[in-house]
């Protein structure tokens, strides 16, 4: 019995043994915080990319020239004058995928998403019927240990925006070609509806 109380009061070396098995467990901790901190970082900073990437494209899809970070045009930038051609949103944009019609686009989309290249990405140029819209997709590879990627369960990141295209000049011609055909369809049904009753009340 009195080896049981001195046992009991002789707790010198404790502290080491509680510090040797916490410590680790403690690091080991702080070591995975971080490392999932820049995983979240680099997958912000990611997102924030290709939003911005979609948001470019999008605002300078007019022009295959057009700087992507600027949107400053040169003399040579115009679309007569780039190789894009007058008619490029009829022959040149897709316009023909919303028929089902896969025809060639003589290179003027490939070349509007190869103004990015800053950022190896998949970008692509969707033309609907009412909207056109582009889309970026990218994928960066984290520089992780391997243990930390396996315990993480996570090696790249990724990142999808998209943002509709924004073409003043489509706009304000579609604008006008609807007020125009409005005002034409009222001249010659106000002139041809009356003739059509008034050839129906002879009968």
């Amino acid at each position: 019995m009195r080896h049981y109380h001195s046992f009991k009061k002789e707790d010198d070396g404790s502290f080491s043994l509680e510090a040797t098995i916490i410590f680790p467990i403690l690091l080991i901790l702080i070591l995975l915080f971080i490392f999932f901190s820049l995983v979240i970082y680099e997958k912000v900073i990611l997102q924030y990319k290709a939003n911005q990437i979609a948001s470019r494209m999008a605002q300078t899809w007019s022009s295959s020239t057009m700087d992507l970070q600027t949107g400053e045009m040169n003399e040579s930038d115009y679309v007569v004058n780039n190789g894009d051609g007058l008619y490029w949103r009829i022959t040149s944009n897709n316009g023909f995928n919303k028929f089902g019609l896969q025809l060639s686009d003589n290179g003027v989309v490939a070349r509007k998403k190869g103004r990015e290249k800053d950022y190896a990405g998949d970008i692509t140029f969707e033309n609907g019927l009412f909207v056109q819209k582009i889309e970026v997709s990218l994928k960066k590879d984290l520089a992780l240990p391997d243990v930390i990627a396996k315990t993480l369960g996570v090696s790249k990141v990724g990142a999808t925006a998209s943002h509709p295209v924004v073409d003043q000049t489509e706009m304000i011609r579609n604008t006008d070609f609807i007020v125009y055909g409005f005002n034409k369809f009222k001249k010659y049904a106000s002139e041809y509806i009356p003739f059509f009753n008034k050839k129906k009340g002879n009968k």
